[in-house]
């Protein structure tokens, strides 16, 4: 009998605070848990709302920015490259209006010649490989010191002649080669379809952009997903090859590439920003927008002053533009900001300087 006693006070007990938590659910507590979530949502709801209207607001400055950027562009750059000679590499057709604006751009900036040399696929896509190897025995049977300058037999056929690139824009002190070596030499890659050359065999340059198309640009639809992943393997160690090879000529370089959805993290900028083997290198993103092209001009400026940097609206990009003084005012005139809410009017960095 005390056993079932004990029970039923016990079970009376547990159904007695069940009935209170019900009432007070029902009642104060609810209400003063119901208005604190209430708050909250309001409050994240509010908090979204500006976090909204600040993102709109920054892409509508940095809309004008750009815009200010793409119509002042020829007087920014106007006389800042007086009888230079300036190569452009491209990888892909898809980049030709941007590469067609930059070349208006080095015309305004003085420039004496711009050179056009379009990297072919048959640098690195799988099933070129004899093309390459025939192209790498013509070119140490006429100048056998110039493969082995851009490296040993540790690197595939595609890396030594995409490094070979860089190495016949550059010259300078010590070159073994001469013009007429340097014209064979490029009649090789031509001949093999490694790239395509407006005009004759280019000679020695001053500085070098690289426009860069989007990464499905260079995705070829029917390939699987074996042949998908060599084909990207093969353009990586292609372009990383040529790159360090240009990194390594001391020419002014600059690295532009189209940036769909202003996203960075695909394609040759991913490769070249953070890398220490590139820190000579400039880079600018937004190949794609108006103001794209303007961007690569005024970092190969800088180059050619000594400086460098990463520039454009990504989340990698360390400025919006060059500081020089030819783009001081640019933050003031424009709109006041850059494209992630920074000034745009800071002071010329050391390699702003005028010469």
């Amino acid at each position: 009998m005390i056993d079932f006693r004990y029970h039923l006070v016990s079970l009376i007990s547990v159904f007695l605070a069940l009935a209170v938590g019900i009432v007070l659910g029902a009642g104060p507590l609810r209400e003063n848990l119901g208005d604190q979530l209430a708050g909250q949502v309001e409050q994240l709801r509010t908090e979204q709302e500006q976090l909204r209207t600040e993102a709109e607001q920054l892409a509508g400055e940095n809309d004008q920015l750009s815009s200010f950027i793409t119509e002042v562009g020829p007087e920014l750059v106007d006389g800042t490259l007086e009888g230079q000679r300036i190569a452009i590499l491209t990888d892909d057709d898809s980049t030709r209006a941007s590469t067609e604006r930059i070349t208006s751009l080095l015309d305004a900036a003085g420039v004496e010649q711009t050179v056009h040399v379009e990297l072919q696929s048959a640098l690195w896509e799988p099933g070129q490989e004899q093309a390459r190897t025939e192209a790498v025995a013509a070119a140490e049977q006429i100048a056998p010191e110039a493969l082995r300058a851009v490296g040993g037999e540790e690197l595939t056929d595609s890396e030594r002649l995409s490094a070979l690139i860089p190495e016949l824009l550059a010259g300078g002190e010590g070159d073994p080669l001469d013009e007429e070596l340097r014209g064979q030499l490029w009649q090789v890659l031509i001949e093999h379809g490694m790239v395509s050359v407006d005009g004759g065999a280019p000679g020695t340059v001053d500085g070098v952009v690289h426009a860069s198309a989007a990464p499905e640009e260079l995705a070829v639809d029917t390939d699987d997903d074996q042949a998908a992943a060599e084909r990207a393997q093969g353009l990586l160690a292609s372009r990383t090859s040529m790159l360090t090879a240009l990194a390594g000529t001391g020419l002014p370089a600059v690295v532009s590439a189209v940036t769909p959805a202003n996203d960075a993290s695909t394609g040759i900028l991913r490769t070249v920003r953070g890398e220490a083997t590139y820190d000579a290198l400039s880079t600018t993103d937004r190949l794609q927008e108006p103001d794209g092209p303007v961007l690569s001009v005024l970092a190969l400026v800088e180059q050619t002053r000594g400086g460098s940097g990463a520039y454009g609206t990504t989340a990698d990009a360390a400025e919006r533009l060059p500081a020089l003084p030819e783009t001081a005012a640019v933050g003031t005139e424009g709109d006041g900001s850059g494209g992630d809410g920074t000034e745009g009017g800071a002071a010329p960095s050391d390699g702003g300087g005028a010469e």
